[in-house]
């Protein structure tokens, strides 16, 4: 049994091997010499062409990127100015005249007289206060002025430098120049605003600056209710001046 056992051992190892009689009975096999492998013709490698092979999609190398060269800014065009000549040189326009003022004299201003001044209501002055200006502001005498009605004249100076006075009654009055005290020269003038001695006809812008009334109203209520209010108590300051 124990012969069979180391049999079949052995048996199994030759076979797993190979039988050792197999090597000596069997005709080796030739090895094939390979036969000796001709070199191959070197075929000459094409250099690649001049056009350069892109690895993947091929990807347009961008060209330098020419910088556009900047346009040069148009410099301002100056025109070339010519020297300065005798022709060149626009003409001095000629002085003209200025117009003829339409008037001898002009109202420079004129207002009603402050009550204060005026000595109030009952013993109020009813005055025209005239002053006769030449072209410069100065005091200007032997002016001949009047109502534009003809009725009453005087002349500046006769109660200081330049002034005059009208008295003004129960009427109503506009005062103009007339002419030279001394050559009889005749002048023409702005015609004054006219003259009252009674509310009635009294502007109220006047009236309030005056103190005769605070504010429209009073002044409203006065000339409805009291027409009569400081009734021939008012007096009037006038400034004629010379236009030239």
């Amino acid at each position: 049994m124990r012969k069979v056992a180391i049999f079949l051992t052995i048996s199994l190892v030759l076979a797993a091997c190979g039988s050792p009689l197999s090597f000596l009975s069997a005709e080796p096999t030739a090895t094939q010499t390979p036969s000796p492998t001709s070199t191959p013709t070197k075929t000459p490698t094409r250099r690649p062409s001049a056009t350069p092979t892109f690895t993947g999609t091929p990807t347009a190398t961008p060209l330098p990127s020419r910088t556009p060269t900047p346009s040069a800014t148009p410099s301002p065009t100056f025109t070339a100015t010519a020297t300065p000549t005798e022709t060149s040189i626009p003409p001095t326009p000629t002085p003209t005249d200025p117009p003829a003022p339409e008037v001898d004299f002009r109202i420079a201003s004129w207002r009603l007289w402050p009550l204060a001044l005026n000595s109030g209501c009952a013993k109020g002055m009813h005055t025209i206060f005239i002053t006769v200006l030449d072209a410069n502001g100065a005091p200007l005498d032997g002016v001949v002025l009047g109502d534009s009605w003809g009725n009453v004249e005087v002349f500046s100076g006769m109660k200081g430098l330049g002034k005059a006075e009208i008295d003004l009654w129960t009427n109503t009055m506009e005062i103009v120049v007339k002419r030279d005290a001394v050559t009889d020269q005749p002048y023409t003038s702005e015609v004054s605003f006219p003259f009252s001695s009674f509310m009635t006809t009294i502007p109220n812008d006047q009236m309030i600056q005056a103190g005769y009334c605070s504010n429209e109203l009073e002044c409203d209520w006065k000339r409805a209710h009291d027409s009569y209010y400081c009734g021939g108590h008012y007096s009037w300051e006038v400034i004629f001046q010379k236009t030239y």
